[in-house]
């Protein structure tokens, strides 16, 4: 562990905690309190030197920042260059296969870990549910095996309204949207359960169990509701990034389902 980055995350613990106190809220933003819950956010990533560091920090359990730990469940399996493996057992430095068939060095992994309730002082934001689509929902081996996604999981969409929408074929959307009861399922979990989030040098569709994931990206700041000394701590989250825009584009846009039902 990076010992030198024990004075940062504290810092950024307490920013997280006081900053965004003073700010107004974005919308989709609860105001934080003395209340709020606190969450345990855990990072490891790749430095420059391709040396691999890891650290943990206590901060407010915000939705914008939470999104961004919390899109593959447990056992999800990427493949690597070394063969298949479960999301838990991946490091940064692993090259990941992506849904174009190419690789990727993966750069960051994020880890929190959901409750059903306080546990240890730590509670979700909001109600935590996570998505299961069940095996082969979208064709052959895709997904392969049933697969437990977080709840800021987006998939890799196709569909004509898109294209009317966006310009484009493709599209992010919540895995969630898709939950019809039958074949993709909303689970609650009843234990706490790590979810994670992988970050490479660009925003991509990454293959997880044959079916196409999005990768780590934020938004803008102004999605996030952040700023400031609140958006630096944010910042300080992903420490394979020199600035916020180090991000770059998102590789597809993101919709929400109910964007192309009202094309129907």
């Amino acid at each position: 562990m990076d010992h030198s980055m024990n004075a940062a995350v504290a810092r950024s613990a307490e920013i997280f905690s006081q900053s965004n106190a003073r700010q107004q809220p974005m919308p989709q933003e609860r105001p934080v309190t003395s209340s709020t819950p606190v969450r345990k956010y855990e990072v490891c990533y790749l430095t420059p030197k391709a040396k691999e560091r890891e650290f943990s920090v206590q901060a407010r359990a915000l939705p914008s920042v939470e999104s961004a730990f919390s899109a593959l469940g447990p056992n999800a399996i990427v493949q690597t260059r070394r063969g298949h493996f479960a999301v838990e057992d991946v490091w940064p430095g692993e090259d990941i296969k992506l849904s174009d068939g190419t690789y990727e060095r993966l750069l960051w992994r994020g880890k929190i870990t959901l409750s059903p309730a306080n546990v240890d002082g730590e509670a979700a934001s909001k109600p935590t549910t996570l998505t299961r689509v069940t095996s082969e929902t979208y064709g052959l081996n895709r997904p392969e095996g049933d697969l437990v996604l977080g709840p800021s999981a987006r998939i890799l969409h196709r569909a004509a309204g898109i294209k009317r929408l966006k310009g484009c074929d493709r599209a992010f959307i919540p895995a969630a949207d898709f939950v019809d009861g039958n074949t993709i399922l909303e689970i609650a979990p009843t234990h706490p359960t790590p979810v994670y989030q992988f970050g490479f040098a660009t925003h991509c569709s990454m293959s997880v169990n044959g079916l196409d994931v999005e990768s780590l990206h934020p938004g803008t700041p102004f999605e996030l509701g952040l700023r400031g000394a609140g958006l630096t701590a944010f910042l300080s989250l992903f420490p394979h990034k020199t600035s916020f825009e180090d991000f770059g584009l998102l590789a597809h846009p993101r919709l929400r389902l109910q964007d192309l039902d009202l094309l129907s």
